[in-house]
């Protein structure tokens, strides 16, 4: 229960981070989808950039479930006497596999819809060499293509409007996971203190 009791505190710590991220990536997204419209945008190619990389990331959350799965898998969990955590148990189980899939689809989608796609206006190249300046193997896109065009394409908007709802439910997933740990770990340490 102790070794149970620590897993999931550290888990907290590692889901608001991941809240934290999702925010700020929402807020990217919010910010590349106010600029797509008919008309070219006065935003810079370097700030486009800027904007595909934050929000386009799909970075999973992850979560340490070592002694959980220890509990489980060894039967370990019929020696908790108290119904209420064994059930609670379950349930979080159940959660991380929900955001699991959640972030699977987000990601599939990304791959197989956001890429493609943007592959014919935007310098994946330029995109790195934002974040890796000086880095060996990252160097400027040797063609000249205005990647900003990309905005004034209502597909493209439809793809921003989809990744956006994939980082909604993303965020109730991860919500739902981070109130049922905070609950789960006050059960288990009232039944340690008692």
């Amino acid at each position: 229960m102790k070794a149970l009791l620590v897993e999931l505190n550290e888990n907290k710590n590692t889901i608001k981070f991941c809240l934290d991220e999702l925010t700020e990536r929402r807020l990217f997204a919010d910010s590349l989808r106010m600029q797509i419209g008919p008309k070219l945008t006065a935003l810079s190619i370097d700030n486009r950039n800027h904007l595909i990389a934050k929000s386009g990331s799909t970075d999973k959350c992850k979560v340490s479930t070592d002694i959980q799965r220890d509990i489980q898998s060894s039967g370990k969990l019929n020696l908790i006497r108290n119904e209420n955590i064994r059930g609670s148990i379950s349930r979080w189980s159940t959660l991380l596999k929900e955001l699991e899939s959640e972030e699977n689809e987000w990601a599939k989608e990304f791959s197989n819809q956001f890429i493609p796609y943007t592959n014919k206006w935007i310098q994946w190249d330029d995109i790195d060499f934002l974040y890796n300046e000086g880095e060996p193997g990252y160097f400027k896109s040797r063609f000249n293509v205005d990647s900003r065009l990309i905005l004034q394409e209502k597909e493209f908007s439809n793809i921003v409007a989809i990744q956006y709802w994939r980082i909604a439910r993303v965020v109730y997933r991860t919500d739902e996971l981070l109130e049922h740990t905070n609950k789960l770990s006050a059960v288990i340490q009232k039944e340690i203190n008692d």
